[in-house]
């Protein structure tokens, strides 16, 4: 990872907002301090909802503001200026976020990455038959 003193601070992709970076434990994410949405480096994901408090502790925006801003599909990445694909997680439909195709950061409007850790019962079910 490099070293949060080098790297540059990153404007929001959907508001254009200076980010904040935040320590989350396992790894450094960047949280928009307008619409609270939070980028993650390509594998910080996969860390980070591993653990539902680091989670709560960043992922701190109102769900409404993160439904408004989810109809921002056509956005670049902060990171490397490249379109990003608006997508639907495999296991949760009703989660949308966006992926950049070259680095493959991604950004999560308010409230996604907390929703993102809590499977409902019947999203478990689908998941062990492997419905979609």
């Amino acid at each position: 990872m490099t070293d949060e003193n080098h790297d540059p601070i990153l404007q929001c992709p959907k508001c254009g907002v200076d980010m904040r970076k935040l320590d989350a434990g396992s790894c450094m994410v960047d949280r928009c301090e307008n619409c609270y949405g939070i980028w993650l480096d390509a594998g910080e994901r996969h860390k980070l909802v591993q653990d539902k408090k680091q989670i709560k502790a960043i992922d701190i925006g109102p769900t409404d503001v993160g439904r408004k801003q989810n109809k921002v599909t056509d956005i670049l990445c902060p990171r490397c200026k490249e379109s990003m694909i608006h997508m639907r997680h495999p296991a949760q439909q009703h989660i949308e976020f966006e992926v950049c195709t070259k680095c493959r950061g991604s950004f999560f409007d308010a409230g996604e990455l907390d929703d993102l850790t809590d499977f409902t019962v019947f999203e478990r079910i689908k998941a062990l038959l492997g419905i979609r």
